[in-house]
């Protein structure tokens, strides 16, 4: 049995869960909902008992551990790693002291870091939200980088996730070279031909599922009451050009 996201349209499509050994990276333009994803992960795999491992590089550690907590995980199975680097010496005073955290946000810090849980963590989910800066930082690094995740998540039957914003072009360049090494890779998006029209429509799909049959269709959504909602784009549409007909506007569709 695998691992459930708490994401309906995916657990949908994948009943009997995501396998343990997998890594999942989950992709798309800054703002679309990828860290509400992947936090909606960690928190149902810490409500079904399963230990999380989460590297908070562009939240701080005590926001990322507050958000995990309104959406009812268990803190004592939640190890948040403070990435969230200050800027000098003097802001790191500010911050809240961390028992764990990387000393510099990068490629090797966060596989050194990952390794030193390897003993003892079993069965869980680890969250890197987000790979942006760290790639950034040792871009030459991103296929140790994902190499790790693969060995970490196969000898710890654990599964990894981790973020991307693509919208940065030195990011979507570094990890194009390692999403081969994903095992499932879950694309989120605006639609853009509805982003034409004005309307800003969050779209989702599960672009590769290594050994799992699965549609690979887009699949329209929105956040409600920290759920999320697939939308029926067509019935939507109908009903905005039926109100724009009964107020005179006339919707001519491109040839």
């Amino acid at each position: 049995m695998g691992f459930r996201t708490g994401i309906e349209p995916i657990d949908e499509q994948i009943p009997e869960g995501i396998p343990p050994g997998y890594v999942v990276l989950i992709e798309g333009y800054l703002g679309v909902g990828k860290t509400f994803f992947a936090s909606t992960i960690a928190a149902t795999a810490a409500r079904a008992g399963a230990p999380v491992l989460f590297f908070a590089i562009d939240a701080l550690a005590d926001e990322v551990l507050e958000d995990l907590k309104r959406r009812g995980a268990p803190t004592d199975s939640i190890t948040v790693v403070d990435g969230f680097a200050a800027p000098s010496e003097r802001y790191a005073k500010l911050k809240p002291p961390s028992r764990h955290r990387l000393e510099t946000p990068d490629a090797y810090a966060l596989m050194n870091k990952l390794a030193e849980f390897a003993p003892e963590f079993r069965g869980g989910v680890v969250v890197v939200d987000s790979l942006n800066e760290v790639l950034i930082r040792s871009p030459g690094s991103v296929l140790d980088l994902f190499r790790a995740f693969k060995i970490f998540a196969k000898y710890t039957e654990s599964v990894v996730v981790a973020t991307a914003h693509t919208d940065v072009e030195e990011v979507y360049g570094v990890i194009t070279a390692a999403s081969h090494l994903a095992d499932v890779i879950i694309q989120v998006e605006v639609d853009p031909n509805l982003e034409e029209m004005g309307l800003y429509v969050r779209r989702m799909r599960v672009a590769r599922a290594k050994r799992l049959r699965i549609s690979h269709d887009w699949i329209h959504f929105e956040v409600a009451d920290g759920r999320v909602v697939e939308i029926d784009v067509k019935t939507m549409l109908k009903m905005l050009s039926r109100q724009l007909k009964e107020m005179g506007i006339e919707v001519r569709q491109k040839q």
